[in-house]
């Protein structure tokens, strides 16, 4: 039990490590790819990019927006050619950190 116990611990400790260190990498190429448009923190810039801070879409939800498209305004419309589906998970963790 104590085994179990630990293991769980130390996968819960490797996972949220790791999506730490997505939400800093992906925090620079959001500074790189996103701010110009979204803001700095996200604020969203009027005739830009709408606010992303505090969004209500998931993780998944803003990846699949990045690397499918789909949403209804230009540029995300089709998918970003310049992230990979890694880089994409972390620029959404990294929105996902902005309030």
């Amino acid at each position: 039990m104590r085994l179990r116990i630990a293991t769980v611990a130390l996968a819960t400790i490797t996972t949220m490590a790791w999506m730490q260190a997505a939400a800093e990498d992906g925090g620079a190429l959001y500074k790189t790819k996103c701010a110009m448009c979204h803001g700095d923190q996200g604020q969203g810039k009027p005739s830009m990019g709408p606010k992303l801070a505090g969004t209500a879409k998931s993780v998944a939800e803003v990846a699949s927006v990045l690397t499918k498209g789909g949403e209804a305004k230009v540029p995300h419309i089709k998918p970003n050619s310049t992230l990979t589906p890694a880089q994409a998970a972390a620029v959404a963790a990294y929105v996902k950190t902005l309030k």
